[in-house]
């Protein structure tokens, strides 16, 4: 079986003591590839997904956090209002569709976009993170790159009453007429384990 991921977990059992006649393929890439071309039976993409002839299980929510460290924010001050971002050193990721733009609104409607301006954009998102626990810039990560650090104090999430577009783990098939049982095991699996993931801060509504 042929399975691109880009998600991080921490199963109780994993699916190769569950499962131990399956064999996985196991690919691991930020670029949106094409499952049918490429020949993969899944994925498991993180998106805001757009129309697509693929079939997708929505997992969970996953919620962008805009964030930086203590130390940063000592030396450079906290942002108050997205537009504030224009004079901090802001880290960009290179695998967006278009200019990486991030866009906010907040619970009055309004809405801000900001381009982040910094010396580093990269093709991984954890390629951001040494870079934010030395305290050199501000970035975005997802919500389950970011909870242990801001669990621990070592990242602080800011211009909190503000809030990027959601997106979604999804679990992603070419197409469900010639799903093999092999897929729909997986699939199972990954339902189970993912639904309720281990990164979700409990005052945060998993539903959102």
């Amino acid at each position: 079986m042929s399975l691109l991921t880009t998600v991080q977990s921490r199963p109780d059992t994993s699916i190769r003591s569950t499962y131990p006649e399956i064999s996985i393929d196991l690919h691991l890439s930020d670029a949106v590839v094409d499952l049918v071309g490429d020949g993969f039976d899944a994925a498991l993409r993180i998106a805001v997904l757009p129309d697509s002839s693929l079939v997708a299980r929505r997992l969970c929510g996953v919620s962008p956090v805009v964030l930086a460290a203590p130390s940063y924010l000592a030396r450079h001050g906290e942002p108050r209002h997205p537009r504030e971002l224009n004079g901090h050193h802001c880290l960009g990721y290179a695998y967006r569709r278009r200019q990486d733009i991030w866009h906010f609104t907040n619970r009055a409607g309004e809405e801000e976009s900001v381009t982040p301006s910094g010396q580093l954009r990269v093709t991984n998102a954890d390629a951001l993170v040494p870079m934010l626990l030395e305290g050199l810039a501000i970035a975005e990560l997802p919500e389950f790159m970011a909870a242990e650090h801001l669990a621990e104090g070592r990242l602080t999430a800011i211009l909190t009453d503000w809030s990027l577009p959601k997106g979604g783990l999804y679990f992603i098939t070419p197409s469900a007429r010639t799903r093999p049982a092999k897929v729909g095991v997986l699939a199972d699996f990954l339902i189970d384990r993912l639904s309720e993931p281990l990164w979700w801060r409990r005052d945060d509504d998993p539903g959102a």
